[in-house]
């Protein structure tokens, strides 16, 4: 198992290291479009992250049932349209674009929360609310593209009597990261969500 594990990671290295690459790129878009924000911009987004926070701050409950059923339901579905279109030619950049998009996202919220609150609330906020199930998340996406990748190629440089071995093969690292994808929501669910709500008093 060890010895496949080294090889799977040797031969996809390059793969994961663009993934990667694609994801920098995407978090310093999202810092460039803060810092390039006009004050109102940025006074909109104050607003708004103060109206998060506030809730968090006077909110007794958490609801765990409907925030796990909102998150997977979420989750899963932009989970699936990136393995549909990771399993296709054509489909591939579409895939490497919502990692893209993805890691805007996470990058905007991030720079955003920095920029308009103090360092202690943003630090409280982000570490406690959006690191490890992001981090969960986007390794699922990672594995996803490149292992789909590869199916394209297996496909494609490969005879026909190999074909059910490749789709047997793309489907076991679809259940792996569908697994780190349900470690993500569980994650936000029950583990961040908590622990935000016991630092609330430092936000």
């Amino acid at each position: 198992m060890k010895q496949y594990l080294r090889y799977y990671f040797t031969n996809n290295l390059s793969e994961y290291i663009k993934l990667f690459v694609i994801f920098i790129i995407g978090i310093i878009i999202s810092i460039i479009v803060i810092n390039n924000s006009n004050n109102t911009e940025k006074k909109e987004l104050k607003n708004f992250i103060d109206s998060k926070i506030e809730i968090i701050k006077t909110n007794e409950k958490n609801e765990t049932n409907n925030t796990l059923k909102q998150s997977f339901k979420r989750n899963v579905k932009n989970f699936m349209i990136v393995v549909f279109l990771a399993s296709t030619i054509i489909g591939i950049p579409f895939a490497y674009y919502l990692v893209g998009k993805k890691a805007f996202s996470i990058g905007y919220t991030i720079s955003a929360i920095f920029a308009t609150q103090s360092k202690k609330t943003a630090i409280i906020f982000i570490s406690s609310a959006m690191i490890i199930q992001n981090i969960f998340y986007m390794i699922s996406l990672f594995i996803v593209l490149v292992s789909g990748t590869n199916f394209i190629k297996a496909i494609i440089q490969k005879n026909k009597n190999n074909v059910k071995f490749e789709i047997f093969k793309y489907l076991i690292f679809i259940a792996i990261a569908l697994v780190l994808l349900i470690v993500a929501v569980i994650f936000e669910t029950y583990v961040s969500k908590k622990f935000l709500y016991i630092m609330k008093k430092y936000l």
